[in-house]
């Protein structure tokens, strides 16, 4: 689906995604899941540290597949900036169904 502003620029939703969040917040969402702490401070700096969040990135990835068995492909776009990053995949492995961000948060608060 792609919106028109103005008329001069086209804006389709996968963009805008990448522009309110997108992948690196949905890292930050995990990341926050999991550690469950009352201070996002670690969690900002983990999800947010362009080219450090890619091992955090892994250790997430690394730990839906254990303990939930998810697999997930988490894209943190150009140098772990979220540009020109796809949208995170998350397959449950037992099902094959494909699982939306919010299902996988779900999961990790069980």
């Amino acid at each position: 689906m792609t919106t028109k502003i103005n008329n001069t620029m086209e804006l389709n939703l996968n963009e805008l995604e990448i522009v309110t969040g997108g992948t690196v917040g949905e890292l930050e969402d995990l990341v926050h899941a999991f550690v469950c702490t009352g201070s996002d401070y670690g969690v900002l700096f983990a999800a947010h540290c362009p080219g450090a969040n890619y091992g955090t990135a892994k250790i997430v990835e690394e730990l839906l597949n254990s303990a939930l068995g998810i697999s997930a492909d988490i894209d943190l776009g150009f140098c772990g900036t979220g540009i020109n990053s796809k949208p995170n995949k998350y397959i449950d492995k037992a099902t094959g169904k494909t699982l939306t961000h919010e299902e996988v948060i779900a999961r990790i608060y069980g």
